[in-house]
């Protein structure tokens, strides 16, 4: 059984069942399937995603986007940078530098743009030119370090943002600069963590989409190798719901087999078709009000102005709060990325139960099924070998062009946090004149975003560490082939069994190497540059407590003291 097809929004090839069946009866072996490429008849080879690559080149191109103002200046850079009037207006418009065309955007969308956005950006803008401008008479009751830590807050979503099309793939980055609707709004949020891959169920045909990506990236079409079940499990797999570029059965399915695409679909869909983390509105609610509240919480107890006296005094103080209530979205980054590690857990630990012994349940494959039975995917056969580590070679690369940027984005954070602590250091070392409001901001800042970092770091190391057991467990089964082996051959046993049984333990071994080069070596996965293991949370968890006490033993020896009204007694 298969469920309604879902419209795809890829951008060089739109994905379907009688394409994958034309290429599927054209090949001889399962072998050829994973060679997808160079086993395709026509010359259509072009049309395959390529691995994505990081492209400095928009990196900075969105930097310089996101941090002009928006309205004038950003879209006056699109001018140059495109180099096309045309290109440049629907830049502008894709990018919501200057959003007025109903073709690009819905009106609500543009309304909260010119009434929220816009505003917002330039009241930032201007109030850190004058937190660190103006004369001191006129904002005598305002600490620019407030300005400065919301503003960075800012500065880190754009540079997140930065990153993210940095890791857009080429077409899409060139369709951005094309007319609605080669790019909408639509399009836009499929590719946004904190719409699209936070929520997939909202957006059909995205899994299918990303799994098609995947495929390509690693020169597979899962649906051309099938896996050996047995009658029973056949049977009941025939009767689940599943895409229809996922059937159970395809031209290459022989009696007792399924087509690996279809259990590797489905046990992506069992854990992205859903909510992973409950409390996740609770956390970003908690962690903003605190942000935003601290300080003029703090200003209230010792008596000072909350939004100053003078008009410089209260654009800085609007434009903080407005900066301090804009770090949600910071903080959404880093519980996104925890999300992700652990859902990318959840599948791949899956895929590991379906090769040990009892299996993997039906009910923890599909989430509609009620059947309780399980499915076991026998390793000393040589086709599951094959089947099973082609899976999980797509399964490694899907949703890639989100798993890379979910590792920028808690690198990013971490660096956040990092810069609260030396800016804590800065105040303190250097007696610079400060509000006590100031060092509680801080405080509060260093405290959420470190939690939420060394939690997604935590989920990264736990992902991390799934391909250390797969490969154990790779290496165990190995260990008990070849005994099994030495026994038939002393006992002069079935020697076609013996066959098998050393055909599968030489494509195990491979296996094993493959993971150990791939996952562990090349491409693990990485935390500010190095594979996400304890070492990594151990040095960042080190190094904001060290910086904490080292602020701490210079706030004892330098004797700061406050006024009654909580500023710093020079």
């Amino acid at each position: 059984m298969t469920d309604e097809t879902n419209e795809s929004y890829l951008s060089l090839r739109i994905p379907s069942n009688e394409n994958d069946e034309k290429f599927i009866s054209g090949i001889n072996s399962s072998y050829e399937a994973a060679k997808l490429r160079s086993a395709t008849k026509d010359a259509k080879t072009n049309q395959y995603h390529s691995p994505v690559k990081f492209s400095w080149k928009d990196f900075w191109k969105t930097m310089i986007y996101e941090n002009l103002p928006p309205v004038i200046f950003s879209p006056i850079a699109s001018l140059f940078l495109e180099k096309s009037l045309s290109r440049a207006w629907h830049v502008s418009q894709n990018r919501m530098l200057i959003a007025i065309s109903t073709k690009h955007h819905s009106i609500g969308e543009i309304i909260q743009m010119w009434l929220v956005v816009y505003p917002g950006s330039w009241l930032m803008n201007i109030g850190l030119y004058l937190a660190l401008f103006s004369e001191s008479s006129l904002i005598l009751n305002i600490d620019p370090f407030h300005m400065i830590l919301a503003y960075l807050l800012l500065f880190m979503r754009r540079l997140i943002i930065s990153t993210k099309y940095g890791y857009f793939r080429p077409e899409d980055n060139e369709r951005l600069c094309l007319p609605a609707p080669d790019w909408d709004r639509n399009k836009t949020n499929r590719r946004l963590v904190g719409q699209g891959w936070l929520q997939p169920w909202l957006y059909p045909g995205l899994i299918e989409d990303e799994l098609t990506v995947a495929m390509d990236e690693n020169d597979i079409c899962l649906q051309g190798i099938p896996l050996e079940v047995n009658d029973k499990n056949e049977e009941k797999f025939l009767q689940e719901d599943s895409s229809s570029l996922f059937p159970a059965k395809t031209s290459v399915s022989n009696e007792n087999e399924v087509a690996s695409g279809f259990i590797l679909f489905n046990i992506i869909k069992s854990v992205y078709s859903s909510p992973t983390m409950k409390n996740f509105r609770t956390i970003l609610v908690v962690t903003v009000l605190s942000l935003s509240v601290t300080p003029f919480l703090v200003k209230f107890l010792y008596g000072t102005p909350l939004f100053g006296m003078t008009i410089n005094e209260k654009i800085i103080s609007a434009a903080t709060l407005i900066g301090l209530l804009n770090g949600f979205q910071l903080i959404m980054f880093g519980v996104i990325c925890s999300v992700d590690y652990e859902r990318r857990y959840r599948c791949s630990k899956k895929l590991g139960d379906l090769v040990s012994f009892p299996g993997l349940s039906f009910k923890d494959m599909f989430r509609s099924s009620k059947e309780t039975s399980k499915v076991y995917l026998d390793l000393q056969k040589r086709l599951n070998v094959f089947s099973w580590m082609n899976m999980r070679k797509v399964l490694r690369s899907f949703g890639e062009a989100f798993y890379m940027r979910i590792q920028s984005y808690t690198s990013i954070l971490i660096f956040y946090s990092l810069f609260c602590v030396a800016i804590l250091n800065l105040i303190v070392w250097t007696e610079l004149r400060h509000h006590i409001s100031t060092m509680y901001l801080i405080c509060v800042v260093i405290f959420f975003v470190s939690s939420i970092s060394l939690f997604a770091i935590y989920k990264a190391i736990k992902l991390q560490s799934l391909s250390a057991e797969h490969r154990d467990f790779i290496r165990n089964e190995i260990f008990i082939i070849e005994e099994e082996i030495w026994e038939l051959k002393l006992q002069n046993g079935d020697k076609e069994r013996i066959v098998d049984l050393t055909s599968a333990k030489a494509l195990l071994e491979q296996v094993d190497e493959s993971i150990n080069y791939k996952e562990l070596i090349y491409k693990p996965t990485t935390i500010l540059g190095y594979a996400a293991n304890n070492g990594v949370i151990g040095s960042v968890l080190g190094l904001v407590l060290t910086g904490c006490l080292f602020a701490v033993q210079g706030f004892v020896s330098t004797g700061i003291e406050y006024d009654a009204a909580g500023w710093f007694n020079f």
